[in-house]
């Protein structure tokens, strides 16, 4: 058996596959949970949007950034070394909601459609005997007019932009914006939505994770007390463009850094300009950037904090199991990215998992290898459910101790370098057209690239995967290839994947909030420039 690394050190876990169950790798698990939980407790699921393990401080950030998640965590199970199976929104929420790999599902933010086939995990618990619920700030996620995939099951699908939440989200964001903010183009684009008599944008209603405490409120205030309930958020504090209050900044900034914070360009066009070194930050302008990510978890952390308060007084926490995770990270200067396009390296697909449930999870730390598309089997099981035979997620009830684990970035999204060459017309996007895979076998991390450029690091001696040693162990490199591609031809022999339309509106309203779908009617010129100068 291979030893199992923690990534509290930035070292990742063992990762072929092992065939038998095995015991717990607790640290410090205070007692062991009783024999007979509660029948079908209630769940809620919260998912902090772009939130990479490594900057809170209860995987051992130097700074305060979870303060009241640190001590939630003290009476939850704390797993230390979680991937997620993709770097980008939409099909990490779909392996989420299926417990299948973006190669199976075929969702991805080029082609942000889960297919009505999938039965997704609020269906599940639906039919169940569940009520279920929605608040998602990320404009992927959800029902609409447009697309309806991953509402499906939900009761009742809102956001900050619902016609009953609209006004406050626009008051709420316009109040985190300085006088003087020029790292992003939203308080033009606010007032441009504002003088427009057409359809709100809704990537412009930012860092609202309040409302989200105003919609379950108010959704459990009519539902059936008697009834288990599902509940599903998803925050977008962390998601660019930040808009950490001054009230957080000066929690993790001098009053001189928060000034400067807000003249730091994070708009469109620079970010992606540094992406593909066409343009430099200063390491003054990288610190700050971090420093305003590390301010974006701390509000984060007080609305987590703040929710569970609102339930807990209302009774509502009783027989309830809460998880915690992220869809994926994010860069902050590492590998010369930022955001988290066009990559699997560890700062986009290492993220946190906490699930606070003592009848089936005795609190403590838990070093064993699992992924954020796990919970699907999980909490089906709390509910007595039968997971589907093609998931392919391990219940975290009995993690495994070995097992193989696969990131994806399978659809590079075209906007963003179609973005780049109209400032720049000699730009070469081809370079940038790649799909990765991440194939993880401790110490070694395999990243296959459809261009041939593979990768091999040593996460053990290299965390910070500086050091390519595809060259120097070529053996490796041709074991893990072989390896990675049996475990891919077993996924594909169930492969059906996304084959969906999308219609314009769905495609203008993700190019508003960034993301280009990568469609054969889409030509080169018609992404917008979204907040570029």
């Amino acid at each position: 058996m291979r030893r199992t690394y923690s990534p509290t050190h930035g070292i990742p876990a063992v990762l072929l596959a092992a065939a038998a169950l095995v015991g717990g790798c607790d640290r410090g698990a205070a007692t062991r949970p009783p024999a007979t939980p509660a029948a079908k407790p209630n769940i809620l699921f919260v998912v902090w949007d772009t939130v990479r393990v490594d900057y809170l401080s209860l995987y051992g950030y130097e700074r305060k950034t979870t303060p009241h998640l640190d001590r939630f965590a003290d009476q939850s199970r704390v797993f230390e070394d979680c991937l997620s199976v993709a770097s980008t929104t939409v099909p990490s929420h779909s392996s989420m909601f299926t417990g299948l790999h973006p190669t199976e599902h075929g969702a991805s933010n080029s082609l942000p459609v889960l297919p009505d086939k999938f039965k997704t995990l609020a269906e599940h618990l639906k039919a169940a005997g569940y009520d279920t619920y929605m608040f998602a700030e990320n404009p992927y996620i959800g029902r609409t007019k447009e697309n309806a995939s991953f509402g499906q099951g939900f009761d009742l699908v809102e956001h900050p932009w619902s016609p009953r939440y609209y006004e406050d989200a626009v008051r709420i964001t316009k109040s985190k914006l300085h006088p003087e903010d020029r790292s992003n183009a939203l308080p033009a684009k606010l007032l441009e939505d504002s003088a427009s008599k057409g359809p709100k944008q809704e990537w412009n209603i930012k860092a609202c994770g309040e409302l989200a405490q105003q919609g379950v409120e108010n959704w459990l205030e009519q539902r059936d007390a008697d009834r288990p309930y599902f509940i599903f958020l998803n925050y977008m504090e962390a998601h660019r463009p930040l808009l950490p209050s001054r009230e957080y900044r000066a929690q993790m900034m001098t009053p001189e850094q928060i000034e400067a914070s807000y003249r730091v360009d994070r708009s469109w066009l620079s970010t992606w300009s540094y992406v593909v070194g066409l343009r430099e930050y200063t390491p003054k302008e990288i610190v700050l950037t971090r420093a305003t990510y590390a301010a974006a978890l701390l509000e984060l952390d007080t609305l987590f904090h703040d929710l569970l308060e609102s339930l807990r007084a209302r009774g509502a926490l009783e027989n309830t199991c809460v998880v915690l995770t992220a869809d994926h990270g994010e860069h902050l200067g590492e590998h010369h990215r930022l955001d988290h396009q066009y990559s699997v390296y560890e700062p986009v697909i290492r993220v946190p998992l906490v699930i606070h449930y003592p009848p089936r999870f005795a609190p403590g730390r838990d070093e064993r290898p699992v992924m954020n598309f796990d919970l699907f089997p999980t909490l089906l099981e709390l509910a007595g459910i039968p997971s589907p035979g093609q998931a392919r997620g391990v219940a975290l009830q009995r993690p495994l101790a070995e097992r193989a684990r696969l990131a994806e970035y399978l659809r590079p999204l075209k906007g963003p370098l179609r973005l780049i060459r109209k400032r720049y017309p000699r730009f070469d996007q081809t370079p940038w057209l790649r799909s990765l895979r991440a194939y993880y076998d401790a110490p070694h991390k395999f990243i296959w690239v459809s261009d041939g450029r593979h990768e091999l690091y040593n996460l053990m001696e290299d965390p910070g995967e500086l050091r390519n040693l595809i060259k120097e162990q070529p053996q490796t490199a041709i074991r893990l290839a072989a390896d990675s591609k049996s475990y891919l031809d077993d996924l594909k022999k169930a492969q059906t994947g996304a084959q969906a339309i999308v219609d314009k509106a769905t495609l203008h309203r993700l190019e508003q909030l960034g993301y280009a779908p990568d469609t054969a009617d889409q030509d080169d010129e018609s992404t917008p420039d979204n907040d570029a100068p």
